[in-house]
């Protein structure tokens, strides 16, 4: 009779005890509040389409963030070649040049600011060519505008571009080839 009255309070305090643990486990899988979002956020549209992109490229401008500036381009394969006169007289920084070189100019220019609004990358395309599925080369004119302290450069840019701009893996399109054209 003893061991009856025991194997009943082990049943009913062992039940008990698993009910107890399996409603502490539920609770670690509860929905949670949603979280206000931070005071920083990003604009970044997953360019399915080259305008998508050239939309980041122009938004990373104008916020100067520099990660989404650096995700329009292809982290492996960038090339980039300036107007005929600048690379003739700099050959050695244009020739290896590389989307490191691209982030350190980028932060180098965003420190020099002297106020953090009114920058701004226009676009206006002006012909695509080899335009494919997966790759196009845009042709267009730029006008960047950049508001950095030293008064002895300008802060006004204008010329012309031609962009090799291919899809990647994740069929995303990202800029591989920025030519300046004079």
């Amino acid at each position: 009779k003893k061991k009856a009255s025991l194997l009943a309070d082990f049943m009913k305090y062992g039940l008990l005890a698993c009910l107890s643990f399996c409603m502490l486990l539920a609770g670690c899988f509860g929905i949670r509040q949603v979280e206000p979002p931070g005071l920083t956020t990003s604009a970044w549209v997953s360019p399915t389409d080259y305008p998508i992109l050239l939309e980041n490229l122009q938004t990373a401008i104008s916020e100067g963030n520099t990660q989404n500036y650096l995700r329009c381009f292809n982290q492996d394969s960038l090339i980039f070649q300036p107007v005929a006169s600048l690379f003739n007289d700099n050959e050695n920084i244009w020739i290896n040049w590389s989307a490191l070189d691209e982030q350190v100019y980028l932060e180098n220019m965003l420190a020099d600011l002297s106020v953090n609004t009114g920058n701004v990358l226009l676009l206006e395309e002006q012909d695509l060519q080899d335009a494919s599925a997966d790759s196009v080369r845009y042709v267009g004119s730029y006008t960047l505008r950049v508001n950095h302290r030293d008064t002895a450069l300008t802060t006004l840019f204008l010329g012309q571009i031609l962009l090799t701009i291919k899809r990647n893996t994740f069929n995303e399109w990202e800029i591989h080839r920025w030519t300046d054209i004079e």
